[in-house]
């Protein structure tokens, strides 16, 4: 996950630009999408999150995420957690679905792709430790988890591939889902007009059980790393739709392109050393809370993000799970508290705070920008870039140094939890911190019904900001530019990653 979360993405929710105001009309010729990266596979149990895009039009989830980030039925009708510990989920399956491929959709078909997503040990394969599976019926699945998940809605959504359900008959032979798609979504990989890295294109899914769903004759997802070229390649038309970032947010504008975006990947500063181990100043929590008072939010959000940043004191988004609206402004800019916190802690000349940092991501101009900061109040930041971002993941997993400039993207408060900021987090986490105060709380979340879980969650965040686990800085938005022949691109905060399948032609 955690190069997921490093690659991705002002209000509460979307804002778009340019928005076409016509409706759908029939079915469009083509689409044709960029993306800056291509993925290393297709296969649903080996790709990273990143890259999901690519899997979307051929995969239909067992649980469809909408755009305002509600639930909607997908290759299951219906779905509950069974008794009060948040430790057994079932699942009724949709009935007549049929794969690409001709294979029909059953409950031990699912069994059997939950178990290979599960043993495969890809990125996602983490959300499934410990759990079980069964088919009780023909259109029956029930996961067991060892300890209690709340989040197994979520988990099983297109956002998480978890749920983009493999054919079984394509599961008979793995090796190939890397160059092809087995999925019973709207459309399918077309091999003889696809060069990997380059061009995918995808064809409609002859056995598809909702044809109204199916929008374009043919969709082209194709591989565009420089944002400008993107931009230019949208204005031309020979691109429809681009996954870009801020820096072309002008260029789109002044071009009349459609700009949908969301606050996503929250950056900032990831304290490793909580308890002071290696620098005994962070095991000080007037120090941590010190470092949040020395930072201008809202002068490094405008600065690096223009109108598209979010200051922010938490490790949400507005409108995301967990979000505490009291503590909008908690760590309001105020030099003199940090000075005065300093002192009070045994540092009234400051001191030398080492920090990992990466050009990767926006992170190095972050880091950049709070080394400055952070001067003003008499705290020395020693960077540590290290330039290519697996090299980063690597000394982000070490604990070596105490701090690190990091972006990591929204997700639900369990999911976050296991990957940010509990002992189980390796990456995030490496030191393993943590709080009898934390832990219970963080239980509490695990074990809490549907509709306990939002108030569960904000209490997590507020026991985070209250004790500086972090010093967050700025949301940062993932960007969709489209021309206005492209209509239904919605973002939220709880749903920021775009579907191809649910995009129209608009006439």
């Amino acid at each position: 996950m955690a190069a997921t979360l490093l690659l991705s993405a002002c209000s509460a929710g979307s804002d778009v630009a340019g928005r076409p105001k016509k409706t759908a009309a029939g079915v469009g010729d083509r689409l044709t999408m960029a993306y800056q990266a291509a993925p290393p596979s297709l296969d649903p149990a080996k790709i990273d999150q990143a890259f999901s895009g690519y899997l979307s039009p051929a995969y239909e989830p067992l649980i469809r995420r909408a755009s305002d980030g509600s639930f909607k039925p997908g290759l299951a009708l219906s779905w509950r957690y069974v008794g009060q510990d948040n430790k057994t989920f079932e699942l009724v399956l949709r009935p007549k679905v049929t794969f690409a491929d001709g294979e029909t959709l059953t409950a031990q078909g699912v069994v059997k792709h939950l178990r290979y997503i599960q043993k495969t040990g890809g990125s996602s394969a983490a959300l499934l430790t410990g759990a079980t599976f069964s088919a009780p019926g023909p259109r029956t699945v029930r996961i067991s988890f060892a300890t209690p998940n709340p989040v197994v809605p979520d988990i099983l959504t297109q956002d998480y591939l978890i749920g983009d359900v493999i054919s079984p008959k394509a599961l008979a032979k793995p090796a190939n889902l890397s160059t092809t798609t087995a999925g019973a979504g709207p459309y399918m990989l077309d091999p003889k007009e696809t060069a990997a890295g380059d061009h995918y294109t995808y064809v409609p899914n002859p056995h598809y059980w909702n044809k109204k769903d199916v929008h374009y004759r043919r969709i082209v997802l194709r591989t565009i790393a420089n944002p400008n070229t993107a931009v230019n390649a949208l204005k031309t038309g020979q691109v429809d739709v681009a996954a870009a970032d801020y820096s072309v947010s002008a260029a789109a504008k002044s071009a009349g392109l459609q700009i949908v975006q969301t606050p996503f990947v929250i950056q900032g500063i990831n304290f490793l050393d909580r308890d002071g181990t290696k620098l005994k100043a962070l095991g000080d929590v007037r120090v941590r809370q010190a470092i949040n008072y020395a930072i201008d939010r809202k002068a490094v959000s405008t600065a690096l993000l223009g109108e598209y940043g979010v200051p922010t004191s938490q490790f949400t988004v507005p409108g995301g799970e967990g979000y505490v609206s009291e503590n909008k402004d908690a760590y309001s800019y105020n030099p003199a508290k940090a000075k005065q916190l300093l002192a009070e802690a045994g540092y009234p000349d400051g001191f030398t705070l080492p920090m990992l940092s990466s050009p990767f991501a926006g992170i190095g101009t972050m880091s950049q920008a709070l080394s400055d900061q952070l001067a003003k109040v008499g705290i020395r930041v020693k960077l540590h870039t290290v330039p290519n971002p697996s090299d980063y993941v690597k000394q982000l997993s070490s604990g070596s140094i105490p701090a690190a400039a990091v972006g990591y993207g929204y997700q639900p408060t369990y999911m976050e939890g296991v990957g940010l900021f509990m002992p189980t987090a390796s990456v995030f986490n490496p030191r393993k911190s943590t709080s009898p105060q934390l832990t219970k709380l963080f239980n509490n979340l695990t074990t809490a019904s549907q509709h306990e879980r939002p108030a569960a969650a904000r209490a997590v965040h507020k026991w985070l900001v209250d004790n500086a686990w972090f010093a967050p800085v700025a949301a940062s938005p993932v960007f969709y530019y489209a021309r206005p022949t492209v209509g239904g691109i919605k973002v939220s905060p709880k749903s920021p990653l775009a579907n191809v399948a649910d995009w129209y032609a608009v006439r």
